[in-house]
Parts: structure tokens; C-alpha cells; sequence
């Protein structure tokens, strides 16, 4: 068994089976997927000096703010406990938990870090990495720590570097992903794809031509699939 494996996971479509957050909150304040999604591009054609990510929290802000609803982690945390996950994920971190294997779980989140931390994985995980929020008190005032593509990135050395390692897994599922899995590649670590829908397999493709991706795999963390028998070849369990 490899001492000191790092395994490293995006949130949204590699253990949950959609790409976005799905935060009850917003849904009760009458935003889809694809209205949100529309709300974040008009934001950012108004002001093009926010990114991706900025845009997105600002409008979440901004809803919540609409309809009077308190900024508090119980109201953002809302419906927590219906998280879905892809296949056999919460048996996955239990059945590979330090004691067992000598891996190391992390979870890097371009979503709210308190929302992952209060799902049913987020005790059996070493750490988790996400955005964050100043607090007066419970109520939240406005955005600390924003999780972008790039930042990724420095989370991965700032983990290697606790750890004194570099033997690093990253699972990702998406362009989002491309820094990290690049990183990762360049540091001899493995960078495996999540293939959870149609979407995640163009994504695929797309990356795999410009060769950061190891190996790709379907969203099935059940003990005996391939990527099952492949992670536990890689850490010689």
C-alpha cells in the first residue's frame, strides 16, 4: 500500500450527479438551473469586471436579499440532507477511510464549503475547500473566500505542501477542472475524468486530446468498478 495518497475531489458532477449547486434556497426563491444561469450572464454583461464566480455568488446574494430571506448558514444550508451523489460515493468514503487504506481525502468546492462539510460525506473527508463567508455574529455579511479554477490550483500545493507529498489523485468532471487537472499532471500526479452525463463526456474528450487526463471513468464509486479497481491498483491495496 502507498503510504501518504492524496486523493483530491471536485464537488458538483464528479460526487454529485449535476454540474451546479443545487442550494434548496434558491430553488424556493423560484431559480432553475437555467434561469439562474441567465440571471449570472446578464450580471456579468453589466459588469465585466466580475468573473464567473463572482457574478454567480452576487447573484445568489442578491436573491436571497429579494425575497427577505435571511444570509445565515441555516437558510443556505437548506435541504442539505437531500444531497444526491453518484453511484455508491457515501459507501465509496467509507469503505476508504485513512485507517483502512493510508489515503488522505480532500474535497476542493467552487461551491459553500459549510453546505459540503454538513452533507453525509463531509465528516469522512480530511478536509474541505470552498467558499467561505464573513459573519456578524450568524449572520452571514458578505463573501471571504471565492473557490475559481485557478485558485484550484494553489489549494493542491497548499495541500501537497502540508502533506511533504506530491502523490496526488485529482478527480474532476469538467473544463473547470482544466487548471487542476494540468497541475496535477505536470507534478506526475493522476487526473481522472468523472463521466456523469453526455455533457461530462464531450468535456472529456476535449481534454483528452490535450493530454492532462490519465484516465476517464464512469460515475460509479461502487466496490468492483473500474474506477474502483483502478484507484486500488494505483495505491497497491
Amino acid at each position: 500500500m502507498k503510504e501518504n495518497m492524496i486523493i483530491i475531489y471536485d464537488f458538483d458532477g464528479t460526487l454529485t450527479p449535476y454540474s451546479l449547486p443545487q442550494y434548496e434556497i434558491i430553488k424556493k426563491c423560484g431559480y432553475d438551473d437555467n434561469k439562474l444561469i441567465e440571471r449570472i450572464k446578464n450580471e456579468i454583461n453589466a459588469n465585466n469586471s466580475l468573473n464567473l464566480y463572482q457574478a454567480y455568488f452576487k447573484c445568489y446574494v442578491d436573491i436571497l436579499k429579494e425575497h427577505n430571506i435571511e444570509l445565515n448558514m441555516d437558510s443556505i444550508c437548506l435541504g442539505v440532507d437531500k444531497t444526491r451523489f453518484n453511484k455508491s460515493v457515501e459507501e465509496y468514503f467509507n469503505r476508504m477511510q485513512f485507517s483502512k487504506t493510508g489515503i488522505k481525502h480532500y474535497i476542493i468546492t467552487s461551491g459553500i464549503k459549510e453546505y459540503v462539510k454538513r452533507t453525509s460525506i463531509g465528516s469522512l473527508v480530511n478536509d474541505i475547500y470552498g467558499v467561505t463567508f464573513k459573519r456578524d455574529g450568524e449572520k452571514i455579511t458578505e463573501i471571504d473566500f471565492l473557490v475559481t479554477d485557478k485558485k484550484k490550483v494553489d489549494i493542491i500545493k497548499e495541500i501537497a505542501q502540508e502533506n511533504s507529498n506530491k502523490n496526488i489523485v485529482y478527480l474532476g468532471d469538467g473544463l473547470t477542472d482544466a487548471d487542476a487537472f494540468e497541475y496535477v499532471h505536470s507534478i506526475s500526479g493522476k487526473s481522472i475524468f468523472i463521466m456523469a452525463n453526455n455533457d461530462a463526456i464531450e468535456n472529456y474528450k476535449k481534454l483528452k486530446k490535450q493530454g492532462i487526463i490519465d484516465e476517464g471513468f464512469d460515475a460509479d464509486f461502487s466496490e468492483g468498478s473500474d474506477l474502483d479497481n483502478f484507484l486500488k491498483v494505483l495505491i497497491n491495496f
